[in-house]
């Protein structure tokens, strides 16, 4: 720990003697896109991490309804409806207004938006779901929507949206959020401990070493051994994970125990969560 931080947090256990404790969240597009997230991670008032914890939660093509003609697959023309703070707010009809809509059109989810007759398709590669996520205000309500299970399926006839089945009612991984115990996306197999068991490490590790250079982290061949807890990964049962060895995340020369490749993404977010709380509660913005 270098001797700004040490400075910062000598006086953040000062002016924190007034509060307990302080959270802060940090939105971001997850998992090279696809995903929205929210790190969250509350401080003690002398700057220890009381809890860290992440939430990734599906994007459309997670949850998505089926409607292929054999309704096994999403094919272009899906669409659904996330709240947005920024949405359609000068339309008059309440199913649009504060809404915006998207469609899957050549594999990419594009804003839909009601024209003068009928919605169409962006055409503006930069206009994508991805793209409009990037702002922290829409992914914050598209965590809270996805939390809320206020999101929907929807289709159009003109400029009437029909609304359909929840993303709860839809979603392809189990969960809307892939660290639900329930969850079943990148489940444990005997090669790999599955997404549950490496979101377990990654904020494990953070919660003991929230100031380590995670951008430095290496992989390195090391033995993983799991306590099977089926709150963690409803399931999953540890003994299937045979690997002798796999690659684990090395921070600072200590084992991490997370092997998959958004470690260090995540990691980071979790820092900035951080960074942000200890700021919280030195400064009122």
């Amino acid at each position: 720990m270098n001797r700004k931080l040490i400075v910062l947090l000598a006086v953040f256990a000062l002016a924190g003697s007034a509060a307990f404790a302080q959270t802060a969240t940090k939105y971001f597009v997850a998992h090279q896109g696809g995903y929205v997230a929210a790190a969250t991670v509350t401080v003690g008032k002398s700057g220890e991490v009381v809890s860290a914890a992440y939430e990734e939660y599906q994007g459309p093509g997670g949850w998505a309804e089926n409607n292929s003609a054999d309704g096994k697959s999403i094919v272009d023309g899906a669409a659904v409806r996330v709240p947005d703070p920024f949405g359609n707010l000068t339309n008059t009809d309440p199913e649009i207004r504060g809404y915006t809509f998207y469609v899957l059109a050549g594999g990419v989810w594009v804003q839909y938006a009601p024209g003068k007759e009928a919605f169409a398709k962006s055409t503006n590669v930069t206009r994508d779901f991805d793209a409009l996520m990037g702002n922290p205000l829409r992914a914050a309500a598209f965590v809270k929507a996805a939390r809320e299970d206020s999101l929907v399926n929807v289709k159009t006839d003109g400029l009437k949206v029909i609304v359909g089945r929840k993303a709860s009612e839809t979603v392809h991984y189990g969960a809307m959020n892939k660290a639900d115990k329930n969850a079943n996306y990148m489940s444990l197999t005997k090669d790999s401990i599955g997404y549950r068991y490496n979101y377990l490490a990654t904020v494990s590790f953070f919660r003991k070493h929230p100031t380590a250079n995670f951008a430095s982290a290496v992989y390195q061949k090391a033995k993983v051994n799991l306590i099977e807890d089926r709150n963690v990964d409803a399931a999953a049962k540890v003994a299937d994970y045979v690997a002798a060895m796999d690659d684990v995340y090395v921070v600072a020369d200590i084992v991490t125990g997370a092997t998959y490749s958004d470690f260090q993404h995540y990691s980071l977010e979790l820092q900035t969560a951080y960074k942000m709380a200890i700021a919280d509660a030195l400064v009122k913005f």
